[in-house]
């Protein structure tokens, strides 16, 4: 009896995951049906359903749709994954904006500012406006 009311409660538990994952999932990213049928799979068919939804259904992180590609136009078929960078961290960005300044200087006679300490903290951490 014990053992009976123990996979209860686990087909239970595991039934409301699955389908309260199944609900918060974006339905443009949900694969296979769509997102209202693996709901009710879940819901219908407790321990498979869920299964199921786990396996084929559910988005996978940085899937079409969830990823920024920069640069190219990739559909869901495409293998390549690639996550938005930040500027700083941007090695194409970086080299664009260095031959930006290099030009600006090399135009108005200056010399590019080289300096990497922060400006702003010999202020009192205020920012240069």
């Amino acid at each position: 009896m014990r053992y009976l009311l123990f996979a209860i409660a686990i087909t239970a538990v595991f039934t409301i995951f699955t389908t309260v994952f199944a609900i918060s999932a974006d339905p443009k990213q949900v694969r296979l049906l769509p997102k209202w049928v693996w709901v009710v799979i879940c819901l219908l068919v407790p321990i498979l359903g869920g299964i199921l939804y786990i396996t084929l259904g559910r988005p996978i992180p940085g899937s079409y749709g969830n990823s920024t590609t920069r640069g190219s136009n990739r559909g869901p078929g495409s293998t390549t994954r690639t996550s938005t960078i930040a500027p700083d961290d941007d090695p194409d960005f970086l080299r664009r904006l260095r031959n930006r300044l290099n030009r600006d200087a090399d135009s108005t006679g200056a010399e590019p500012d080289d300096d990497s300490t922060d400006d702003s903290s010999a202020d009192g951490g205020k920012p240069n406006s």
